[in-house]
């Protein structure tokens, strides 16, 4: 067996087995009716398996425990056997099925496009990790601001602080390091480190085979939800595959190695999960979607921003008027601020300015001209427009509460942080709208839905009575 070929297999079993812990613990969340696997046990388990490794990691480090293949490899096993006798033990107990989220809609497409949507994200996907695979790690922000993190720790096997450059010249100690961001979290280097760690040695293609993993684990756990939420099969597929194909989720993948594509997946997931939660009150959705926000808050320093716009959905499936109450805070405190605020404040990362920084220009361009996301903007818009109606009904506006926030924050860190300099040179204003845009398109599919279930499913009656308390 050749060497590369050895380390591909390598590294392809670094992401399977936190894949399988993964999935085998969404499974042992699962009812107890539900049987064999399913998109959302693939797409959920990597994102809990893969956080899940890399807190295995952050324990090791801090009982000052070298990392070898052996322990991490072990420690997911026993992972797996847990959450797999966990299912044996659900299985032999008789529980009642959930209720159901949704009906199946009334909308569908010719069964036929459900395969050939299927092919063509397949065929997707996999050109995506062919063109990965077969080239060097590639763009600024992966080496100077995540693997320089992820190949320090590998080489120490263990973590090591980043310390900002000023504090780095002045203490001069072997042990500390720095990099273009010291502050990011070390959830993804510790990744790129665990199939780094796999391989036996630092691989530049290899150490980012994670993110076809995330790449493929978004629009499993996307059909999935879309399936859960009332969409028939050839309809959620091909919802599936416009996201999948979208230009800026290819250029995440391809160009591996940076936050921004786990950090969308964590929050799509995580908005699903809690969209869904809101309407079933499953445990399973409740425990998903706090794994996969902590998983994105553990991302990059503005996860736990993007997480944050969680909570008017909650807010307002556990009591309406509290959420609508919540919603007119916030906006009267930013309205505080630009009258009364100080000129910049820090804020997670950010310099929050009082007055605006005019950016209209890229930021439209790039939402509504170009085609990074199939003018999806224009299709979100036209959608609400036409179910204006509803979008403060029970069934959506847990979900219009998320979006409100995720534009909101958008729209603050454009036109009244200093990332506007990142806006005006085009080099952030596809970025932080990329976190959204999972979110944004199973809120896309849901307007579609609306309305048009065969026998349409009312919150369950425990969802209504709290809400409407």
């Amino acid at each position: 067996m050749s060497a590369g070929l050895a380390a591909t297999l390598a590294a392809m079993a670094g992401v399977l087995l936190p894949w399988l812990a993964g999935g085998l613990l969404v499974r042992a969340l699962a009812p107890a009716h539900a049987r064999g696997p399913d998109a959302l046990a693939l797409g959920y388990g990597w994102m809990l398996g893969a956080f899940a490794a890399t807190l295995v990691m952050r324990a090791l480090s801090l009982a000052g425990v070298r990392w070898s293949l052996p322990l991490l490899a072990g420690a997911m096993v026993v992972v797996a056997a847990l959450a797999f006798a966990a299912i044996r033990r659900r299985r032999a107990d008789r529980v009642e099925p959930p209720p159901r989220y949704a009906s199946e809609s009334a909308v569908d497409l010719p069964a036929w496009l459900w395969g050939l949507a299927l092919a063509l994200v397949t065929i997707r996907l996999a050109g995506l990790a062919a063109e990965m695979l077969s080239s060097p790690m590639r763009g600024y922000d992966p080496w100077a601001h995540w693997a320089t993190k992820a190949r320090v720790w590998f080489d120490a096997g263990a973590i090591l602080p980043f310390v900002s450059a000023d504090t780095w010249i002045a203490r001069a100690d072997p042990v500390l390091h720095t990099d273009a961001n010291p502050g990011h979290p070390g959830t993804l280097p510790l990744l790129q480190a665990w199939v780094a760690t796999f391989i036996g040695d630092w691989n530049d293609s290899l150490v980012n085979l994670p993110w076809i993993a995330f790449g493929v684990a978004l629009p499993l756990a996307f059909y999935a939800q879309a399936r859960a939420a009332g969409a028939a099969p050839a309809l959620a597929m091909v919802a599936t595959w416009m996201l999948a194909s979208m230009p800026v989720l290819g250029s995440h993948v391809t160009v591996a190695g940076s936050a921004d594509l786990p950090l969308a997946a964590a929050f799509g997931m995580a908005a699903m999960a809690t969209w869904r939660w809101t309407h079933t009150r499953e445990t399973a959705m409740a425990a998903l979607a706090l794994a996969c926000a902590a998983a994105g808050a553990w991302m990059k320093v503005e996860g736990i921003l993007w997480m944050a716009t969680l909570v008017p959905a909650v807010v307002m499936a556990l009591h309406r008027r509290t959420g609508f109450a919540l919603a007119g805070a916030g906006f009267a405190a930013f309205a505080a601020h630009i009258a009364f605020g100080p000129e910049r404040m820090p804020v997670q990362g950010y310099t929050l300015f009082s007055r605006p920084v005019d950016v209209t220009g890229p930021a439209f361009d790039h939402l509504f001209v170009f085609g990074n996301w199939h003018l999806g903007a224009w299709f979100l818009v036209a959608l609400a427009a036409w179910r204006w109606r509803t979008l403060l009904s029970p069934r959506l506006a847990p979900m219009t509460m998320t979006m409100v926030a995720g534009i909101a924050l958008i729209a603050i860190v454009f036109f009244f942080t200093n990332a506007a300099g990142g806006v005006a040179n085009e080099t952030l204003v596809t970025r932080l709208p990329f976190h959204l845009v999972p979110a944004a398109a199973f809120y896309a599919l849901l307007l579609v839905l609306d309305g048009t279930a065969r026998d349409p499913v009312q919150p369950s009656r425990a969802a209504t009575k709290a809400a409407d308390a």
